[in-house]
């Protein structure tokens, strides 16, 4: 089973919105490596800079494997200059497309995906789920499983109430043993399948 993790690039974000405090950001790193490690095959990123890539780094440190990280081949506009330094990191697979292509589709590459944070990114990021859980179903029906778990210590309110009418499965979580019950109810599903075509 694998997961993908959005959030926030900004890291400052966690203590300026969220309850992560400055000082304890580290260890906040170290005990969502483990997490994931004991509770994923892998973890999917974009390969770029935040909180999902420190979480990446180190999970890759533990489980001695690189985490995937999905990236817009084919950008001529914004281009991928900035990420490129980035790569040797990650296992990298190209999202056949631009940075609007990988933001639509990164929530799509896994069942299980948790965001760390409210930014611009990772709500567009969000946003598109609504379209895999509505229309990508038909393509593929697992995606109309996707679920998305919140970490409720990195954000300062939920989301907009048309996001919870709109996107299906959304769980906000208060800590990591909250999140492990979660995934633990949901392990039959989010263990289903899933083929991606991009």
């Amino acid at each position: 089973m694998n997961c993908v993790i959005i959030g926030v690039s900004d890291r400052s974000i966690l203590w300026r919105d969220g309850k992560i405090k400055e000082d304890k950001y580290t260890s906040f790193i170290e005990k969502y490596s483990k997490f994931l490690k004991a509770n994923f095959d892998n973890i999917i990123i974009t390969p770029d800079d935040g909180v999902y890539t420190d979480i990446a780094l180190r999970f890759s440190e533990l489980k001695k494997k690189k985490v995937i990280a999905y990236y817009p081949d084919k950008d001529d506009y914004y281009g991928i200059v900035h990420i490129k330094a980035n790569f040797e990191k990650y296992e990298i697979k190209p999202i056949n497309g631009d940075w609007y292509k990988l933001d639509a589709d990164i929530t799509k590459q896994a069942l299980c995906v948790i965001c760390l944070g409210f930014s611009v990114g990772s709500l567009i990021e969000i946003g598109f789920i609504k379209y895999h859980q509505k229309y990508g179903k038909y393509k593929n029906p697992a995606l109309a499983n996707i679920h998305l778990f919140i970490d409720k210590r990195t954000i300062n309110k939920k989301l907009p109430p048309s996001f919870e009418e709109q996107i299906n499965n959304i769980y906000y979580y208060k800590n990591l043993k909250e999140l492990q019950e979660l995934i633990n109810n949901k392990k039959e599903i989010l263990c289903e399948k899933i083929w991606i075509k991009n």
